[in-house]
């Protein structure tokens, strides 16, 4: 169902599903800092070695971001490791399973796409087109086959790493009379699994986060 026809929720206040899942990251130990703006719902992760962001909007739309320092130094097998975690909630070192690590001219996302592929994931290639300086970028996109979870998972050649889901239509309820409206059922419990599954893929990804200061 398209966002702009769903309601914020039954009596929960704005910015109510953010709140709770940076309440539970920042008890996991992550040091979560609020939107820049009134109103926003993009967090800061503080991490070592990484830049990382998390959308919560409270129609239940998540985005985690994490894009690191040293991008050129990534590992493409710990990248689909990262992917592996958000995608499935399991964590461990997986075994490598891709062709591409010995190929020369092979691009990250290539290496990256191969492994996970070989895992049994779907993987595309998504291009964006910039028609004013006759640019083209593209990046992977990897999603779980068999699965009702509207989740997948982009990377990019410099080693950033953006998993999307849209939580809505297993957590909301919807009543059609005598309007229509759509509220997110248990707020708390979208929350514990989102800070569940950005805290395993952040410790995948080798990213300890950073206590808050006193």
């Amino acid at each position: 169902m398209d966002q702009d026809y769903r309601s914020a929720g039954e009596g929960a206040p704005q910015g109510e599903l953010m709140r709770l899942v940076a309440r539970e990251l920042t008890a996991s130990g992550f040091d979560v800092c609020p939107p820049d703006c009134h109103g926003g719902c993009r967090l800061t992760i503080g991490c070592q070695g990484a830049r990382c962001t998390l959308s919560v909007s409270d129609c239940g739309d998540v985005e985690w971001a994490c894009c690191p320092q040293a991008g050129g130094q990534a590992d493409p097998k710990r990248l689909a490791d990262v992917a592996t975690t958000l995608l499935t909630g399991h964590t461990g070192d997986f075994p490598r399973q891709g062709n591409g690590y010995e190929r020369p001219g092979i691009t990250l996302k290539g290496i990256v796409g191969l492994e996970l592929q070989a895992r049994g994931f779907d993987v595309d290639l998504e291009v964006y087109e910039d028609d004013d300086y006759f640019e083209a970028l593209a990046d992977i996109v990897v999603t779980s086959p068999g699965t009702a979870e509207e989740a997948a998972v982009r990377v990019a050649d410099d080693g950033s790493v953006t998993w999307a889901r849209d939580y809505w239509p297993e957590a909301a309820t919807i009543t059609w009379e005598p309007e229509y409206r759509g509220w997110i059922t248990d707020p708390a419990k979208v929350a514990s699994a989102v800070a569940e599954t950005i805290t395993q893929a952040m410790s995948q990804a080798g990213l300890p986060g950073q206590a808050p200061a006193a």
